[in-house]
């Protein structure tokens, strides 16, 4: 492992294939179980030089290309290519064809916003965006005419999952990039001394910054073998992921909430006497925010296998700040706590007494000190007090310098100032939250609030009453005072107004509010980001029945 000894990634891959040449950098699994293909860290260094060259043939640095590839090793060459030819590197969902599904509009939202140069794609893309084109498959081999010149500037644009908005292009430099790996080492992702080498296993989309850091960046810049299988074979079998952390004995594997919970749904009896979980010690989790159901009943499904709740690391973060802003503890079980519900729905802070209704939260960590955290009141640089719910600020050097061509925003989101800090610039992250008894706690997106009456209810605790209101109701939303159910398939013919009733009735009697609509959607309707994350802006543009 290198530390921050390096200016840049390119720096990092170089070497990592001068110090390991012949280790096994990266594998990519077909169909989530057969190894289709294998780089080693030379044989990369040596693709990413050559793709370097072609680059540097078409256009000048500060390009930036769009990289759309199918599941496999060939984005995270091309990935590297780009840094190589100090062109900026811009993630993108693979497309097959102009379909209108969610890959391809976030496809069609991202070259518009950062208006591309060049498309890197395999030869069997299909699919054109009228710009120049390079198939890095197929490029005969130029590794040899590539000519060393650190990059030091913008080393990628990282596209937001844009569930309360339009996907926006954060800008990443390549100093941000290392010093928020540095950050995720120090948090607790350092292999275990006890073995030479650590392993990932990782799911996520290349194009998510989940996925691009935890399963490309941070195994690089660890020395780590990444093992890689694409997301819809994780949809379509999530026990291929589980064998894979048994097969390759990885210690660091991650993904959403939505992962876990795929898991427990799917992953049949049998199975788990297939599976030996045991060396699994650091498995990521995300979400806004964490449900202690999750990580309680995946610890308790999988204790068979081997797997220790204390393996869980609750984590918080976002594509502004490259990825991480806290996380852990390590080696330790997640730290859950009661808190009172009707303090938190007045925005106060209080562990909850035995006769109180209580709202579970999950720590988050305690920010790594190289970031300032402040909690505001909303919309307002006035620090909160300390028993305050309020909307959480960052600094620090591994924070994105702003949007992609959108100063306003930039301004807006990366500039905001808190009263008594000076000119210290602070990322608006979004997100309510507070600090207790050393962890950082996240409840609720500011847009996504639910204030009705002086109080401040979560969107999540109202859905969740709503899907258990009435087995025909698969999954919810609710925004504003409105619930938005969709059907499960097995209830199609269920009358809607049994659906409607039970809803309201269930809504008013756990959170004490009437619903001024229960929209009742049809099986698949509502909009999910490529991430699995509700589109809220999009769901208030919704109708039904």
């Amino acid at each position: 492992m290198l530390g921050v000894d390096v200016a840049s990634l390119v720096d990092l891959c170089r070497r990592q294939a001068e110090i390991m040449p012949d280790e096994r950098a990266f594998v990519f699994l077909d169909s989530g179980v057969v190894e289709q293909e294998v780089l080693t860290y030379s044989e990369l260094d040596r693709r990413a030089r050559s793709i370097a060259v072609w680059l540097r043939s078409m256009v000048r640095p500060g390009a930036r290309a769009l990289l759309c590839h199918p599941p496999g090793l060939d984005f995270v060459s091309a990935f590297l290519g780009c840094l190589y030819a100090d062109v900026v590197a811009v993630p993108a969902p693979p497309v097959r064809r102009a379909s209108g599904d969610a890959r391809h509009v976030r496809l069609l939202s991202i070259a518009e916003d950062c208006d591309p140069d060049l498309l890197l794609s395999t030869e069997d893309t299909g699919f054109s965006m009228g710009i120049p084109e390079l198939a890095t498959d197929v490029l005969t081999d130029r590794s040899t005419e590539w000519r060393e010149d650190s990059p030091t500037g913008v080393a990628y644009l990282q596209y937001t999952s844009g569930t309360t908005g339009r996907p926006r292009g954060v800008v990443l430099t390549h100093h941000n990039v290392l010093r928020n790996l540095s950050l995720i080492v120090r948090n607790g992702s350092r292999p275990d001394e006890r073995f030479e080498r650590g392993t990932t296993v990782c799911w996520l989309p290349p194009f998510h910054d989940m996925g691009l850091i935890g399963g490309i960046l941070q195994p690089l810049f660890l020395g780590h073998e990444s093992v890689l299988m694409s997301a819809q074979a994780f949809y379509r079998t999530p026990a291929n992921w589980l064998r894979a952390i048994d097969r390759y004995r990885a210690e660091v594997a991650a993904a959403p909430s939505l992962g876990y919970d795929l898991c427990l749904r799917r992953v049949t009896d049998e199975q788990l006497g297939t599976f030996d979980l045991s060396r699994w010690r650091i498995a990521a989790i995300s979400d806004e925010p964490l449900r202690a159901r999750t990580i309680e009943e995946f610890a308790q499904r999988f204790a068979p296998c081997g797997f220790r709740k204390a393996a869980f690391f609750p984590s918080y973060g976002m594509a502004e700040s490259t990825v991480l802003v806290s996380g852990g503890p390590v080696e330790e079980e997640p730290i859950v706590v009661d808190f009172d519900a009707d303090a938190l729905e007045h925005g106060r802070v209080r562990e909850a007494l035995a006769c109180e209704r209580v709202q579970r939260l999950v720590g988050c960590g305690d920010p790594d000190p190289s970031l300032t955290i402040v909690i505001v009141r909303p919309g307002t640089d006035v620090p909160c007090d300390v028993d305050e719910v309020g909307e959480i600020l960052v600094s620090g050097p591994s924070i994105g310098e702003g949007y992609w061509g959108d100063p306003e925003a930039t301004r807006d989101t990366f500039g905001a100032t808190v009263l008594g800090r000076g000119d210290q610039r602070f990322l608006r992250t979004g997100n309510l939250g507070f600090r207790y008894q050393g962890q950082l706690f996240i409840t609720c997106r500011v847009p996504d609030l639910l204030v009705i009456d002086d109080r401040q209810l979560y969107p999540y605790d109202v859905e969740a009453t709503a899907e258990a209101a009435h087995p025909a109701v698969r999954a919810a939303c609710a925004v504003d005072r409105r619930v938005f159910a969709e059907l499960d398939r097995r209830y199609r013919s269920t009358p809607h107004d049994e659906i409607r009733e039970a809803v309201r009735a269930a809504v008013q009697a756990e959170h004490g509010y009437e619903v001024s609509a229960v929209v009742v959607l049809m099986p698949g309707a509502l909009p999910y980001t490529t991430s699995g994350k509700l589109c809220r802006a999009a769901v208030r543009e919704l109708g039904g029945s």
